[in-house]
C-alpha cells in the first residue's frame, strides 16, 4: 500500500536546514582540527577497543587473511578469537591506506584516528538533521543536532580517536529509525532499512534490541492498517532475508558458517531474523484473509511462537547472552569489574559523577518529551505521532536496560536527538504573547546536555567530600603508565610475552613488538581473568604465568595495584621472579623463571 501525501511542517525550509547541517559539520571539523595536535596522546589514553581495532587493521594490512580475525599476539602462539567485523576494518583501511601514500605510517594512523570518526560524525549530522527536519522542521533539527553535539555519551563515540565499532552501529540504528519514521516510498525505505539492519548485525549485536523494536513497531502499525506499513515490511523483509546471510558469508570463513556463535551474526541470529521476517510478512501477504488488528496480532504472535519453538535448539544456548560460554567465575569478574556491565545502583556507588553525566541528560530530555507528546497528541499529525511513539518506545526500553547495565544507555542514542528536537518544536508552538514562553525557553536551555552535565559536575563538586567518605573505592584504571614514556621503557626488551594488568595489554600490542596475556575480550576467558584476577594473589599469579608462559611481569609503579602486585612492588618477591627493572622509572619489570615456577606450583 502506498502512503498518502503528507504535509511537511511549514517551517521546513530546504535552504535553512542545509545551513544548519553545514554549521554542525563545521563544528565537527573544528573539533577534528583541535584534536589533531594531541591525537597521539588521546589515542594512548583511549579505550581498549580503539587500540585493539588499530592492531586488527594493521594485522590485516600486514598480510593476515580477511577471514582470520584471531589476535595471535595475545596468549601466543594460539592467540585468541576476536568476534569483530572486518567490514569496519575495511572502512578504516579506506582512510589509512591513501593516507599512508602521503605520510609515514605512524602519522597516517594518527590522521586516520581523526578522519574516520569525523567522517562518521558528519554522516550522523546529516541523518539527524535532515530526518528531524522532515518531521518537525529546521529549528527542531537544530535542537536535535545540539543534543548530538553536546551529549558526551553520544558525541564521545564520534570524536577523535574513536576507532571502535559502536559509532557505526549507532549510525545504522539511527538510519533504521528514520527510515521507519519518515513517510513516502515505503518499499524503498523498508529495503534500505533491511540493508542497514544487516550491516549493523554484521558489525555487532550491541544494538540488537533497537533492531528488533523498529520492525516490531512497524508490524504493529500494519495490524492497525496504518498507511505504508505493509509496503515497508515487504521491502524490509526481502532486503534483510537476502542481505543478512550475505553479510555473514562476507566476513565468516565457510568452515565456520555452521558454528553456533551467540555474539556475532551467525546461525542463531539468522534464525531469529528469519522468524521475525516470516511473522511480520504473513499478515501483510495475507492481508485480505487476516482482517482486523486482533487477528493480525494473534497471527504474528502464533507464527513467532512456533518459530521460536522450532528454533529452540539454536536459540536456547544464547539465552545467557554473549557470555554464555564464559566460565562462571570469569563472568562474575566481568559483571562486577567492567564499568559498562555495572547496574545503575552499582555505578552510582563507584562513580556517581560519571553516571549522572551520562544518565541525567537522557532522563531530562525523555521525561518532558513523553509529557509533551501526551499533551500535544491531538495537535500532532499521524506521521509525527508515529515517529514520537517509536522514539519513546526505543528510549524507554534503553533506559530500562540501563538500570541493569549502564551500557543500555547506548540504545537511546538513535532516538534521543529527535526527542530533543521535539522539545524545540513544542516550544515553537507557544505564541509569542504567551507568558510561559520565557520560562519555557529557560527550561529548554537548562535541558541541553551541556547544561545538565555541567550541573552534575558542580553538584558533585559540592558533595564529593561526603561521597568520598561513604562510597567504595572506585575501580582502578589509572593512566600513569598509559603514555609514551612508559611504553618506551619496554623497547630494550627482546620480543617477549608480557604479563600485565588489563588496561596495559592493548597498549603493549599497539605500541611495542611484544605479546600480551591480558585483554578485556570475552572470547578469551583466560586473557580476561589474567588481567583482573591474576595479580590478586600469589596462587593466581603462579597459575596465570604457568598457563600463559609469560616471560616478564610488567607493573606500573604509580598506579593503584591488586593486592599481590602491591606486595611485589614493595620488594617481597618469590624466588621465581627476578627484578629486571634497571633504571626504568615508570614501569617495574620482573623476569619469570619457569623452572622455579614449576617447582613452586608443585606436581
Amino acid at each position: 500500500m502506498t502512503s498518502p501525501p503528507v504535509t511537511i511542517p511549514t517551517e521546513s525550509r530546504p535552504l535553512l536546514i542545509w545551513w544548519i547541517c553545514l554549521g554542525a559539520i563545521a563544528l565537527v571539523l573544528l573539533n577534528a582540527a583541535r584534536a589533531w595536535p594531541e591525537v597521539g596522546n588521546l589515542l594512548l589514553l583511549s579505550d581498549n577497543d580503539d587500540l585493539m581495532r588499530l592492531v586488527q587493521v594493521r594485522d590485516w594490512l600486514g598480510g593476515q587473511d580477511w577471514f582470520d580475525t584471531r589476535q595471535y599476539r595475545v596468549l601466543p602462539p594460539e592467540g585468541i578469537s576476536m568476534h569483530w567485523s572486518r567490514y569496519v576494518d575495511a572502512g578504516i583501511a579506506a582512510v589509512l591506506v591513501p593516507a599512508s601514500w602521503l605520510l609515514p605510517m605512524p602519522q597516517a594512523e594518527l590522521l586516520t584516528a581523526v578522519v574516520w570518526p569525523s567522517l562518521l560524525a558528519c554522516l550522523m549530522v546529516l541523518l539527524i538533521g535532515l530526518g528531524t527536519n522532515r518531521l518537525f522542521g529546521p529549528l527542531a533539527a537544530l535542537g536535535a543536532l545540539v543534543v548530538f553535539l553536546t551529549w558526551s555519551k553520544l558525541r564521545g563515540d564520534f570524536t577523535p580517536p574513536r576507532l571502535d565499532h559502536h559509532n557505526v552501529q549507532m549510525i545504522c540504528a539511527t538510519a533504521l529509525f528514520y527510515l521507519a519514521a519518515l513517510p513516502g516510498r515505503d518499499r524503498l525505505n523498508g529495503a534500505l532499512a533491511g540493508l542497514v539492519t544487516a550491516l549493523s548485525l554484521a558489525v555487532g549485536l550491541e544494538l540488537l534490541p533497537v533492531l528488533l523494536l523498529v520492525p516490531a513497531w512497524m508490524t504493529l502499525r500494519h495490524a492497525f492498517d496504518q498507511p505504508g506499513a505493509g509496503g515497508w515490511l515487504l521491502g524490509y523483509g526481502t532486503a534483510l532475508t537476502l542481505a543478512a546471510p550475505l553479510a555473514m558469508a562476507g566476513q565468516t570463513p565457510p568452515s565456520a558458517w555452521g558454528v553456533m556463535h551467540c555474539d556475532v551474526l551467525a546461525p542463531p541470529v539468522l534464525a531469529l531474523a528469519a522468524i521475525g521476517v516470516v511473522a511480520a510478512l504473513v499478515p501483510v501477504l495475507a492481508a485480505r484473509a487476516l482482517q482486523g488488528p486482533i487477528v493480525r496480532i494473534l497471527a504474528t504472535a502464533a507464527i513467532a511462537a512456533l518459530g521460536l519453538w522450532l528454533a529452540a535448539p539454536l536459540l536456547s544456548p544464547c539465552l545467557a547472552g554473549p557470555f554464555a560460554d564464559v566460565p562462571p567465575e570469569v563472568r562474575t569478574l566481568i559483571e562486577s569489574r567492567v564499568v559498562e556491565a555495572l547496574s545503575v545502583r552499582e555505578m552510582f556507588q563507584l562513580m556517581p559523577d560519571v553516571l549522572l553525566a551520562s544518565l541525567l541528560p537522557a532522563v531530562v530530555i525523555l521525561v518532558p518529551a513523553l509529557a509533551l507528546t501526551l499533551l500535544l497528541w491531538p495537535r500532532l499529525d499521524a506521521v509525527q505521532g508515529a515517529a514520537l511513539g517509536l522514539a519513546l518506545l526505543v528510549a524507554l526500553s534503553g533506559l530500562a536496560v540501563a538500570l541493569m547495565q549502564v551500557r543500555g544507555l547506548t540504545l537511546t542514542a538513535p532516538v534521543l536527538p529527535l526527542l530533543g528536537g521535539f522539545l524545540v518544536h513544542a516550544f515553537q508552538r507557544l505564541e509569542r504573547a504567551n507568558p510561559m514562553r520565557l520560562p519555557a525557553f529557560v527550561l529548554l536551555a537548562l535541558a541541553t546536555p551541556t547544561a545538565v552535565e555541567e550541573a552534575t559536575r558542580w553538584l558533585h563538586g559540592l558533595t564529593v567530600p561526603q561521597i568520598a567518605r561513604t562510597a567504595p573505592q572506585a575501580l582502578p584504571g589509572g593512566s600513569d603508565c598509559r603514555n609514551a614514556e612508559a611504553l618506551t621503557e619496554l623497547a630494550d626488551l627482546p620480543p617477549s610475552v608480557l604479563f600485565s594488568s588489563l588496561n596495559l595489554g592493548t597498549r603493549i600490542l599497539a605500541y611495542t613488538p611484544h605479546s600480551a596475556t591480558s585483554v578485556p575480550y570475552h572470547r578469551s576467558p583466560a586473557a580476561f581473568w589474567n588481567g583482573i584476577a591474576g595479580l590478586e594473589s600469589e596462587a593466581n599469579l603462579r597459575a596465570a604465568l604457568a598457563s600463559s608462559q609469560a616471560d616478564y611481569v610488567v607493573l606500573c609503579a604509580s598506579e593503584p595495584q591488586k593486592p599481590y602486585a602491591r606486595k611485589i612492588l614493595d620488594g617481597d618477591l618469590p624466588d621465581w621472579l627476578t627484578d629486571a627493572t634497571g633504571d626504568r622509572r615508570k614501569l617495574r619489570i620482573y623476569r619469570v623463571d619457569h623452572a622455579r615456577l614449576a617447582k613452586a606450583s608443585g606436581p
